[in-house]
């Protein structure tokens, strides 16, 4: 137990870049600026007491109002980050998009496309990992991204979306945290990129 005034929680941004023989080129960690409403939002109607309480209002990646929770049932996605390879509608997504981070924000200001063609990256599935440390606790969340467009691609941008399929049966995607890496990384081709947010709870 802690016994000081230290922030209990810290938000990690993490990128390692390796060539095509496995080999580590460059990486970077920044902090985590980018805790946008639909977060808060979503935690808040989380906090209520059935799954259809419909308590909060969200924005979908198409920037459509959606009421949140608001479940199918208990077999269907909530609060789902962990898509497997070739999702590219949820989980860690990235982007080539500059254009600065707002609270509001609820997409990618330009998503690279999951694919083998001109501008895209080979998405693989979003992986989630908990795990303690001494005092500390930490949740991370990671996924993997391969070049094999033939030409270079430059990441700017990241984010993480959440899917929820609400009493419709219909699915909604959720973006809530999205951040600018500074610097940018260009990913040639058959180089690999691993993206990683980590959160970290001091105890």
């Amino acid at each position: 137990m802690r016994n000081d005034f230290s922030c209990p929680l810290k938000a990690y941004l993490a990128i390692e870049l390796y060539d095509k023989n496995g080999d580590l080129l460059y990486k970077q960690k920044q902090p985590v600026r980018s805790f946008l409403y639909n977060w808060t939002k979503a935690l808040y109607g989380l906090s209520y007491e059935h799954c259809r309480s419909q308590a909060a209002t969200l924005k979908d990646t198409g920037g459509t109002d959606r009421a949140y929770p608001n479940l199918y049932n208990e077999d269907w996605d909530i609060f789902y980050l962990r898509p497997g390879e070739g999702g590219a509608n949820r989980g860690l997504l990235v982007g080539n998009g500059t254009t600065a981070v707002t609270l509001d924000d609820y997409n990618l200001a330009s998503k690279i496309a999951h694919g083998t063609g001109a501008g895209q990256l080979h998405y693989y599935e979003t992986n989630t990992r908990h795990y303690t440390d001494s005092d500390r606790s930490y949740l991370e969340v990671s996924r993997r991204f391969y070049n094999e467009s033939g030409g270079d691609i430059t990441v700017s941008e990241v984010g993480l979306v959440f899917s929820e399929q609400d009493a419709s049966n219909v699915k909604y995607f959720f973006l809530i945290l999205r951040d600018l890496l500074d610097p940018a990384v260009t990913v040639a081709n058959y180089q690999t990129l691993i993206v990683k947010y980590i959160f970290e709870f001091l105890l």
